[in-house]
Formats: C-alpha cells, structure tokens, sequence
C-alpha cells in the first residue's frame, strides 16, 4: 500500500484541528491530564476519521500556504474547544459570585485541573459540573459535533469565511449572563439578609449584628446551594447542549 503526500498533509491538518481542540475542552483544559495524554488523545481520534475527512489542499501546493493551512485548523480547533468550555467559564463565574455572597471568599482551594486556587464553591461547582458533563454523555455529543464540523468546515477552507466574531462574542456576553443566572438565588438571598440585619441592628443596638450575620449567611447560603443543586444542573445540562449546537452553527459559512 502506497501513502501520498497529500493524505499525509490531510491527517497532519486533521492532527492539529483535533489536538487543538483537546487542549481548549474541559478536563483536557487543565493542568492534571499531561500534554502527552492530550496529543495520544488527538492522534487516536485523527487517525479514526482521517479516512472519512473531506479536504481541499490547493493552497498547500507550497510551504508558506501549508502553514496557513495549519494555523487555519490550530484556530479552528481552539475555537470549537472554547465554545464547549464556554459553560464551565459560567460555572467559575457563578462560583465567584456565590463564595462573595455567602461570605466563603477567604475559603480558597486549591484546584488540580485548572492548576490554579479558587474558592471551595468555585472548585465544587467545577467538579459537579465535570460529573454531569459526563455522567449525561454530554461528552459524546461533542465528540459527534466536532466530527461533523469537517463536514461544515472541510480541510482547506478558511474559519474566517464563517464569520464567526457575532456569534463568539455573543457566546462571551452569555457566560456573563448564565453565571449571574446560577447565582440570582444567592444574591437574592444576601439581599434579604443584609435587609433584616439592618432593620434588627436598629431594633437591638447592643447586638453584633456583623457577626451574626455573618453566621446566618454561611449557613443559609450552604442550605440554599444543596436545595438548588437541581436548578444548577439543569443550568449545566441545557446550556452544554446549547453550545454543541453553537459549536456548530459558529463555522457554517453563509
């Protein structure tokens, strides 16, 4: 059996859209999964649909389009990782905001998938995210979208031509608005307490309403967060849907 040159360039542009896209996912994002498990990973899944990969390689006919070329795929992989990450950005987020709400910002862990410390909620809400990402079989559905985007986006052609900068930055302004969904409750429930606390600190000068406040709102805001763990992965589920559908209707042309 004879191998051309063309299906090598083919699979080393295969290569390089899908190694890039496992370094932009969540859980190959991170810190804990080495980067020769994360090129393995790539190199297995190219090596599988190399054969079924539409390409047009007349650019490549000489060095300096071949490196346009792979730059293309290295920006189209980072493009659809980013956008299933997307979720898990608001999920960070509304950690953020809750630890700030319920007074556990000074309580940081250290987080072995990001490689960074963040705080207890934030590293919590990061695991279970992962958990139901998978244990839902999210993970398939992005792997079969990410298949398909050959298909959309066959070797060879340009993400540019896709114009994918309004659907990317509307991605950007919804993590913004999902963390603050997750979080409502929370703010809410700071409100009502920062509330009572003041209307009781006028009725009982003596007492230390600092301090007790600050007590009720860990405890009502660790009871607030099991009590909505179902709206939370309700929020996790629908919105990891939504961006496999948004990680395909960002590359399709026209």
């Amino acid at each position: 059996m004879t191998i051309e040159a063309s299906q090598i360039v083919v699979w080393v542009l295969v290569f390089l859209r899908t190694g890039a896209f496992f370094m932009g996912i969540p859980l190959f994002a991170g810190k804990m999964i080495p980067v020769k498990i994360r090129v393995a990973f790539g190199l297995i899944l190219s090596l599988l649909i190399n054969p079924i990969v539409p390409a047009n390689l007349e650019i490549a006919d000489h060095f300096v389009g071949a490196i346009i070329l792979s730059i293309n795929e290295i920006c189209i992989g980072l493009l659809l990782g980013m956008v299933v990450r997307m979720v898990f950005f608001a999920i960070e987020l509304a950690g953020h905001l809750i630890s700030y709400e319920i007074g556990l910002m000074a309580s940081n862990s250290v987080n072995p998938l990001l490689g960074s410390t963040d705080s207890t909620i934030t590293t919590l809400l990061y695991y279970f995210s992962l958990l139901v990402f998978f244990i839902m079989g999210i993970h398939y559905d992005v792997l079969k979208a990410f298949v398909l985007s050959f298909e959309l986006l066959p070797i060879g052609s340009f993400f540019l031509s896709a114009n994918p900068t309004v659907e990317f930055v509307n991605e950007v302004t919804h993590v913004f608005v999902l963390g603050t969904l997750i979080a409502a409750p929370f703010i809410a429930l700071n409100f009502l307490i920062n509330i009572s606390f003041a209307v009781l600190g006028k009725a009982v000068p003596k007492m230390n309403v600092f301090m007790t406040s600050f007590a009720i709102r860990i405890l009502s805001g660790l009871v607030l967060l099991v009590s909505s763990i179902l709206l939370i992965t309700s929020y996790i589920v629908d919105n990891s849907r939504r961006s496999i559908e948004v990680m395909l209707s960002i590359i399709q042309s026209g």
